[in-house]
């Protein structure tokens, strides 16, 4: 399953239910040299302009809530994820 945020795109995607945690990593797994938090609270990994991993906190409950999960980047533009729904309704199942 690959998800996109945005030009991002993570193609290693695990969702802990009991967590409400949603990982997503670029399968090739370089190491990130540079991290953030967004305004949500979630984990972001950079390699130098990329965005190579992200950890969603309280995936599924905004969601629920919100109908999609945002990404505020440092620059503070928003990220949206077309197909995140994807990856937390597959896995929880």
């Amino acid at each position: 399953m690959t998800i996109s945020f945005g030009r991002f795109r993570f193609d290693a995607v695990e969702y802990d239910e009991q967590w409400d945690l949603l990982y997503l990593r670029r399968s090739d797994n370089p190491a990130p040299d540079e991290w953030d938090v967004s305004e949500e609270g979630d984990a972001l990994a950079y390699r130098g302009a990329d965005l190579i991993s992200v950890d969603v906190m309280d995936a599924a409950l905004r969601l629920q809530e919100d109908g999609e999960i945002l990404l505020t980047m440092e620059d503070g533009s928003v990220l949206r994820s077309p197909d995140i729904h994807l990856a937390i309704t597959r896995q929880a199942a």
